[in-house]
């Protein structure tokens, strides 16, 4: 039985708690935020009107004993708590109106709202937390696949190497490594070794993140939800393992290569030169090639087989590329168009636009 007690604090003692720290808004085991504007303005109405809402669980977390300063961390509530500090910081309106424009008594009255809060009485690292958290969310906002991954996987090597190349590892990756674990403490599995994340520092993948981050393949609410390391992690297991439905292999490796994953360094050149050279083509809005499931296909195309496309220029690529979206065989249409994340439907993908570009460039 996990100790917990259930106790309400005011808005004011929780926003002063985050902003000195004392309270973390996002451990590492929390999702990305995915409320658009719209919900976080319906739960800011909420508060205005004096309705309830479902209690926040809090992890009592760390004591430093020196200081006499305990450190705790939100298990579930990341969204209303952000929410709640967006409005107050002015950073969002509701109905027009931002905190600073309300009345000294309503802004009181917001302030004192008595916030229900779950105290639970683990640390911060207490591996129980990662299981509250997934059984939590089982709500309106549940867990995505790629979401529970992160989650249930966050020290994996197989994980941390897609993180890398989405830059969700180290956003603080131009400073020291010191001062980067410091800044962004709470972002880290505590598990995750100070060996890896050196490593981690040294790596360059700024082409692979222009190619998931640039914004021509995902929505800015696509990566919020994670989508983009989904897709990395399907592309990662992909190279390695050759095609298969939707993301099986994918936790397969999550699984496998959960210590060690010993093909980090192969995948990182990879896929930054893959990535790299798809950027040379400087593909047109609008290509067909900038679909997910055709991105996908010529991704693994080039990745498979990189020495070969090294060789040939990125214009001549672009041409082949051109000449197949203008003489679109119907079989591949179907298969970017239905059941795309099939076995069956990814390999005839690749099958086809494969054959077309060695007959094209001669390779």
């Amino acid at each position: 039985m996990i100790r917990h007690t259930i106790r309400s604090r005011e808005i004011i003692d929780l926003y002063n708690d985050i902003k000195r720290g004392r309270l973390i808004l996002s451990p590492f085991f929390q999702r990305n935020l995915v409320w658009r504007d719209v919900h976080k303005r319906d739960f800011i109405d909420t508060i205005l009107k004096g309705f309830p809402f479902p209690q926040i669980f809090v992890a009592r977390g760390n004591i430093d004993v020196e200081t006499m300063v305990s450190t705790s961390c939100i298990v579930d509530g990341q969204q209303r708590m952000s929410s709640i500090m967006q409005f107050i910081d002015g950073e969002l309106d509701v109905d027009g109106r931002k905190f600073e424009s309300l009345t000294v008594p309503e802004r009181e009255e917001f302030v004192k709202y008595q916030v229900p809060v779950m105290d639970l009485d683990l640390r911060d690292n207490d591996p129980q937390l990662i299981e509250i958290f997934k059984r939590l969310n089982r709500t309106f906002y549940s867990l995505s696949t790629i979401e529970r991954f992160a989650t249930e996987y966050a020290s994996s090597e197989f994980m941390l190497v897609a993180k890398i190349l989405c830059d969700e590892l180290l956003p603080s990756k131009n400073l020291d490594l010191e001062d980067a674990i410091n800044i962004n403490r709470n972002d880290f599995d505590p598990s995750v070794s100070q060996e890896f994340l050196a490593w981690a520092q040294a790596q360059k993948v700024s082409e692979y993140e222009s190619f998931v981050l640039g914004g021509k393949i995902f929505s800015p609410y696509e990566t919020s939800r994670m989508v983009h390391l989904m897709y990395t992690l399907n592309l990662m297991a992909t190279h390695l393992h050759g095609f298969y439905n939707r993301n099986d292999k994918a936790r397969d490796y999550l699984e496998e290569f959960a210590q060690q994953f010993g093909a980090k360094d192969q995948i990182i050149f990879t896929f930054d030169r893959t990535a790299h050279l798809i950027g040379q083509m400087k593909l047109p809005k609008g290509s067909m090639w900038q679909n997910k499931a055709n991105a996908f296909t010529l991704f693994v195309t080039i990745a498979n087989e990189l020495p070969l496309f090294q060789e040939a220029s990125a214009r001549a690529i672009k041409g082949c590329l051109e000449k197949f979206e203008q003489n679109l065989p119907p079989e591949y249409s179907l298969a970017a168009r239905e059941g795309v994340n099939n076995r069956a439907q990814r390999k005839q993908r690749n099958d086809l636009m494969r054959e077309a570009v060695r007959e094209h460039l001669g390779f």
